[in-house]
């Protein structure tokens, strides 16, 4: 197989106005929703592909972040003994619990939207999509404080926590991965985003020739593993061709080294790429840049 610029270049573009238009859609009237029960308490705001701009088919669903403001998670694992002590110190335990508030979310969501609309899944609330509206996944979530070196006084980072239906417990800092992508995008004359769109839609066609399924290579993973690309020249070439080839080439050698692979991070750069949450290994990132590399030609 071989694809042609003209094709990547169609790959590499961003989400259509009217894609924009119908994510709009669903977030304007989630947020209502849940305002005219929670108002300040909760903070909403976009997470994930649709967020990063970095969305292709299979990425259909925008992801909707509900975060009850009034209650935090925290992690201690970067502060000394000392300081857990004085944060066990100054901390006031709270009573309401995230099952509460997850129980709460899918009631207005119930409430809002038909129940045929609407799927109960493991870590989000889905919502169909239809004509009008693309797909949402509302995910409700608690703050995370990962307490930092220097507490009180260097206080914190801030990210999201949630608890699953089967009480598995996701961290995250979607934030922070948003700000890294705009950085690295800037670093690398607006070609990360681009290229991670290719590699996504590279990922499409293998999973529709049956080489690959989606849980073997996910979005999440593709924009991680370009972030992670140094130097910023591999993404600096004069066809989409190029820059993808220079870009598959450094992430496929980088996997076959175990001390470098073992030093990528999630775009946030607040947790290692492979943990055990992200259930994917170097050798599968490198197998999935072999056949990338194929499917260029």
């Amino acid at each position: 197989m071989s694809i042609y610029e003209e094709q990547l270049s169609r790959w590499a573009k961003a989400p259509s106005e009217t894609e924009e238009g119908k994510c709009q859609v669903v977030v304007e009237r989630v947020t209502n929703a849940i305002n005219a029960e929670f108002g300040n308490k909760v903070r909403i705001f976009l997470q994930g592909s649709y967020k990063n701009r970095t969305n292709v088919r299979l990425d259909s669903d925008v992801d909707i972040v509900v975060c009850y403001q009034d209650v935090y998670f925290h992690s201690d694992a970067f502060i000394s003994d000392e300081e857990k002590k004085t944060f066990q110190t100054l901390r006031t335990p709270s009573d309401y619990h995230f099952s509460v508030f997850r129980s709460k979310i899918e009631s207005i969501l119930i409430n809002e939207f038909s129940s045929n609309e609407l799927e109960i899944k493991e870590k989000c609330i889905k919502i169909k999509g239809n004509t009008y509206r693309v797909n949402a996944d509302v995910v409700p979530a608690f703050v995370h404080r990962r307490l930092r070196t220097g507490y009180p006084n260097d206080s914190h980072t801030e990210g999201i926590e949630f608890r699953t239906s089967t009480d598995n417990i996701v961290i995250s800092f979607p934030e922070q991965h948003y700000d890294n992508g705009v950085q690295k995008n800037k670093d690398t004359s607006q070609m990360y985003k681009p290229i991670v769109r290719i590699l996504k839609n590279i990922r499409n066609e293998l999973i529709d020739n049956g080489q690959i399924t989606l849980k073997e290579m996910p979005s999440f993973v593709i924009e991680c593993l370009v972030w992670n690309v140094l130097p910023h020249t591999h993404f600096l070439h004069n066809t989409y061709r190029d820059a993808t080839k220079a870009v598959i080439t450094q992430i496929w050698n980088d996997m076959r080294d175990k001390e470098k692979a073992d030093k990528y991070a999630e775009v946030s750069d607040l947790h290692w790429l492979f943990h055990s949450d992200n259930n994917i290994t170097p050798q599968q990132a490198e197998s999935f840049m072999l056949k990338a590399w194929n499917v260029i030609g």
